[in-house]
């Protein structure tokens, strides 16, 4: 499951859920948590530009076939006010192949500022060709309250190196600017995974050229 990511932590969008390990990602995967299952997903980020800083808390379980998810963020940046954003999203995924899946996610968001409120629909695609190999495509759009629509696109690569950790690369667009990202997950277990990342976005005319570290917990419970 993913939950709104504020799109490239500018603070000028509402939190766009995408990505592709779970967590934190910004590209989403084609799959659910099983029945009678829950994702707790915990994640703070720090920016290297102006000590920008992000914390989100979100929940998802299945209920009826979907994923249905709530989720509170807060940014928090030198000399502006803090925002807090709150978003809720349903996801629908299935195989149509061994090694291939597709989903849906409808996605609503709130804020303390302007825009307040976004709508989003995202499509991804999972491809699986091996075990531990996995490649995950987005494609979307978001509509703002008072502002123009922005496509989203992305893509992401995921590999198991051991059965303990995961490497991820990934590349998403929200219709302003280009985001990379490169991370590890250590596996605890088979419900907790604890996450490690570093991400940089290009400079806009709305935007300076900005990185962030994030680090970040993902726990399933539940059956």
């Amino acid at each position: 499951m993913r939950f709104f990511l504020p799109a490239l932590l500018t603070g000028l969008l509402l939190p766009v859920h995408a990505i592709a390990a779970g967590g934190h990602h910004a590209v989403d995967d084609a799959a659910i948590v099983d029945p009678g299952q829950c994702n707790l997903e915990l994640w703070a980020e720090r920016s290297t530009l102006d000590r920008r800083q992000l914390q989100h808390a979100g929940v998802g379980c299945h209920l009826f076939g979907v994923e249905a998810g709530i989720n509170v963020d807060r940014n928090t940046a030198q000399a502006v006010p803090s925002l807090h954003m709150r978003g809720m999203q349903l996801k629908w995924a299935t195989a149509l192949q061994p090694e291939l899946a597709v989903g849906l996610v409808a996605a609503l968001g709130w804020q303390d500022q302007t825009p307040r409120s976004q709508q989003s629909l995202l499509l991804p695609v999972t491809w699986t060709p091996r075990e531990d190999l996995a490649f995950h495509l987005n494609l979307g759009r978001s509509w703002l309250k008072g502002a123009d629509d922005r496509p989203q696109r992305g893509i992401a690569a995921e590999w198991q190196m051991t059965p303990d950790w995961q490497g991820l690369a990934e590349y998403f667009h929200d219709g302003q600017r280009p985001l990379k990202r490169l991370g590890l997950r250590r596996m605890l277990g088979t419900s907790l995974t604890l996450d490690l990342s570093f991400a940089r976005a290009t400079a806009t005319a709305h935007a300076p050229k900005e990185g962030w570290w994030t680090i970040g917990a993902n726990w399933t419970f539940g059956q």
